[in-house]
């Protein structure tokens, strides 16, 4: 039984950890509250964005200042700067065509660190600008049915929550399906969210069939007019393969409602799983039909280079990236902007 909730990232330079919280300490200083957040200033895109790549452009840019120092930019220097952006997750086709430029133009020269990153931004905005893509979401499917799929963890029910505030701010009629149904607080949380943004929330039981219930909300965004309607899934490991059978259940019976669906298939790729992401890519590829990824936790990690490799391997639409976990975190993915992020350049 369904119900609907209306509007309610040379090695060392790579593998730090992370800080650990400080620990208690007896008399600590009286800390003042910050002011609540409606009178924090107000970041633009590109501050949240260099912020959130602050771990990865700062890592890459000072083992390309090391590598430097004194050396003139010979086969050695450029055999340490290849495995230095290899580290750096970039991947090694887009190391080896950076590495490809840099010989061909400054060979045997002195080069400062910063024309080694303008290199570094220019190619890797090469990578990224044809799979820079909006999300497009046309009137030609009544719902147009969007399934949000990926690993534990990814942040996929935060980024359904904005994405359909975004589209509501657009106008759109947007109805979201808590698809995962075997976590009581996705199935809360998906209601909450639906709350925030005016949406409504079909959902059942923990527990329930997700397959029967993405049947449910189909034929309800039809009865209800819906334009758009997200479905939630259930966080799987991709070398599960019961799980990922379950996956193309939901599929099947979407397809019965209508055989075009879905026409977007988002995968949520966490950003500090580095390496690990190409395989989800490949497995949900093959299984869910993906067709336009979103980046999240960028602003959590070193490894924020590894979007690049994706990109330049896969050659899939980015569309958005996220760099925080506010409603507006969630921006369309601009590749320039990126390119200079990472390589710590000023827009």
């Amino acid at each position: 039984m369904t119900d609907v909730e209306k509007p309610g990232f040379f090695k060392r330079l790579f593998t730090g950890k992370p800080a650990s919280a400080d620990e208690p300490v007896a008399d600590a200083p009286i800390v003042i509250a910050p002011p609540p957040e409606s009178e924090l200033p107000k970041l633009s895109w590109w501050q949240k964005l260099k912020s959130g790549l602050a771990r990865t452009s700062t890592q890459l840019t000072s083992g390309i200042s090391a590598l430097l120092t004194k050396r003139k930019l010979d086969n050695a220097t450029l055999d340490d700067l290849e495995d230095l952006l290899v580290q750096a997750d970039l991947g090694l086709p887009t190391a080896m065509k950076i590495v490809a430029t840099l010989k061909r133009e400054r060979f045997d020269t002195d080069i400062t660190d910063a024309e080694v990153r303008d290199v570094l931004a220019a190619e890797v905005e090469k990578v990224l600008a044809p799979v820079a893509r909006p999300l497009e979401i046309g009137s030609e499917h009544h719902p147009h049915v969007v399934l949000v799929v990926g690993v534990n963890g990814t942040g996929k029910t935060t980024t359904i929550g904005k994405l359909s505030a975004k589209l509501t701010r657009e106008g759109r009629k947007v109805m979201l399906a808590a698809g995962d149904t075997f976590r009581a607080a996705a199935i809360e949380q998906l209601k909450i969210w639906g709350g925030r943004v005016g949406a409504p929330v079909i959902a059942g039981e923990q527990g329930a069939d997700a397959a029967g219930l993405a049947f449910d909300a189909m034929r309800a965004a039809k009865e209800q007019g819906s334009e758009i309607l997200i479905v939630d899934t259930a966080g799987r490991l991709q070398n599960k393969a019961e799980l990922m059978a379950e996956l193309e259940k939901v599929i099947r019976v979407i397809r019965k409602q209508d055989p075009t669906a879905p026409h977007t298939v988002l995968l949520t790729l966490d950003a500090t799983t580095g390496q690990n992401a190409i395989n989800q890519v490949e497995i949900f590829g093959k299984v869910a039909g993906v067709t336009g990824l979103v980046m999240t936790k960028l602003d959590g990690t070193a490894r924020g280079g590894i979007l690049v490799a994706i990109s330049a391997r896969f050659g899939l639409p980015v569309h958005f990236i996220g760099v925080g976990e506010g409603i507006d975190d969630l921006e369309p993915f601009e590749a320039g902007e990126f390119a200079k992020a990472i390589a710590g350049i000023e827009a």
